[in-house]
């Protein structure tokens, strides 16, 4: 069964709109957002496998659907390369996953390689091909981890069966071969909850209790890490922000505890005493013990 594909009307290169630089009022724009298909719970993502369980009404040989055709995605890609823009693709499924990369690849064969930093967001069912393919070509990913929990269960039992399902958002194997990442929440999803998001990427508990796919668990400084220092990486603003270091800006919080020394379990209660912005208490204040 075959579904209809939107096409894309792609702008000329003679209206081409180079990115802006810098920021104006506290606002930055940090690239160009692609969707390509749609999310695992709603059986939307487009995988290369069918889902455990499809829709009603839908074959079994469902395996969700494009929002882009191959073409559309190319042209919008090797455009925006050519631009100077960075590039940040919304990709659930493997399926979609295979349609970035093969632009990514296709459009830096044109345009050369450089430092441009594209992101596949969400990476839910990235394969570990994929993720090979993603450290060659320099591509990052920012893992939409708290799935294990919100979600974690459902996976499992009705969206891709146990073994699919343990591997969704695999940070582990992303760090095994140097890929870049960070972590996040998808608000308004899912709470905009950093610990609970650090939490699930450490313990990768779900709603029921159970550990949906240990290998992929990172270790709490690794997560933090990805919340931080490569959150700043990720967009180019490493040299003053992501860690705290001399001539970097003030951007922090002070917690009640430290995350690193904590039992995992509780990670997701991490109270924050204090937040600084640009050197400046915007929240709360410490009490001297």
């Amino acid at each position: 069964m075959s579904w209809p594909i939107p096409s894309c009307a792609i702008p000329p290169r003679s209206t081409a709109c180079r990115p802006p630089q810098g920021y104006d009022g506290g606002l930055r724009i940090g690239g160009a957002k692609l969707v390509l298909d749609g999310s695992p719970q709603g059986k939307t993502a487009w995988l290369t496998q069918p889902y455990l369980s499809p829709p009603a009404v839908w074959p079994a040989d469902y395996a969700g659907y494009p929002l882009l055709e191959d073409a559309a995605v190319d042209a919008l890609v090797d455009g925006l390369f050519a631009r100077g823009w960075q590039v940040l693709a919304h990709c659930n499924g493997d399926r979609s996953a295979d349609q970035f990369l093969d632009a990514i690849d296709r459009a830096t064969a044109r345009q050369g390689r450089a430092d441009r930093r594209p992101v596949m967001i969400h990476a839910q069912t990235v394969r570990k091909d994929q993720l090979d393919r993603m450290a060659a070509l320099d591509v990052l990913a920012s893992f939409f981890v708290a799935h294990t929990f919100y979600w974690g269960d459902w996976h499992r039992d009705a969206v891709l069966g146990p073994e699919r399902a343990a591997r969704i958002s695999p940070a582990a194997s992303a760090l095994a071969r140097g890929i870049a990442f960070t972590l996040h929440n998808d608000s308004p999803v899912v709470p905009s909850d950093s610990w609970r998001l650090l939490w699930s990427a450490v313990t990768r508990t779900t709603r029921s209790g159970a550990t949906l796919g240990p290998a992929e668990c990172l270790d709490t400084a690794t997560a933090l890490a990805a919340l931080t220092r490569a959150g700043a990486h990720q967009h180019f603003e490493e040299a003053d922000k992501g860690r705290l270091a001399p001539g970097l800006r003030a951007d922090l919080v002070v917690l009640a505890d430290d995350p690193v020394a904590m039992a995992a379990r509780d990670l997701a209660g991490i109270a924050v005493v204090e937040t600084v912005k640009d050197g400046r208490t915007i929240h709360g204040g410490v009490t001297a013990r």
